[in-house]
């Protein structure tokens, strides 16, 4: 029971019915780097016994925190009530009745309150949004005609922002009345994740030096 809080803060459990944004090739790298790391952890702890092996230690945890801020963390949650932007140090929650907009591009926004917001997770680069619209025009002829034109040059991007605007003009409709502000935190659990390892690899490389 008393794990119940930390695990909260560091995976917040998902509304039942909440539809999730997030990069699938992030995650799998991001628990790539974790197996990995853990295979290395185990290694140091079975046979290092110097000062390098704690030094490789530590480097392996700031990996990890690394791996939790940027590839796992990310996402985008639109449940009932709200959407809420899961970014690397900030988490954004936007009631349905104050969204004024989302909008894509090189990454989703969700404008409310009179300000921008953008979400970490699923963004994309001119040059690989040209990379993408040029091999799409290449598959269009091997797909039917209502698929092709439907699926023409729209990234993962493309395709979220115009669910949650559908999500948005659904359930604003039917929003509680009340606090329409963004609310915007901090995510300590993610600070946590590397300032811890990255303290802990400064004192073991002072520790190697000395």
């Amino acid at each position: 029971m008393a794990l119940a809080p930390v695990t909260a803060a560091v995976s917040p459990q998902t509304p039942a019915g909440a539809k999730v944004f997030r990069s699938s090739a992030a995650r799998f790298f991001g628990w790539a780097w974790m197996v990995f790391a853990a295979a290395n952890l185990a290694d140091l702890i079975w046979r290092g016994d110097d000062a390098a092996s704690l030094v490789a230690a530590t480097v392996m945890l700031l990996g990890c925190g690394v791996a939790y801020v940027v590839a796992l963390r990310p996402r985008i949650v639109a449940h009932a009530e709200a959407v809420r932007l899961h970014n690397l140090f900030r988490d954004v929650e936007v009631r349905w009745g104050g969204v004024e907009r989302v909008e894509g591009g090189d990454a989703v926004y969700v404008h409310a309150g009179g300000r921008r917001f953008r979400a970490f997770v699923l963004q994309i680069s001119p040059r690989n949004r040209a990379r993408f619209e040029a091999k799409a025009r290449r598959e269009e002829r091997k797909l039917p005609d209502h698929v092709a034109e439907y699926i023409q040059g729209r990234t993962q991007t493309d395709f979220a922002v115009e669910e949650l605007r559908e999500m948005a003009e659904d359930r604003s409709r039917g929003a509680k009345t009340g606090a329409t502000e963004p609310v915007v935190t901090w995510a300590w659990p993610a600070i946590t994740a590397l300032a811890v390892p990255a303290a802990a690899f400064v004192t073991a490389v002072i520790i190697a030096l000395f």
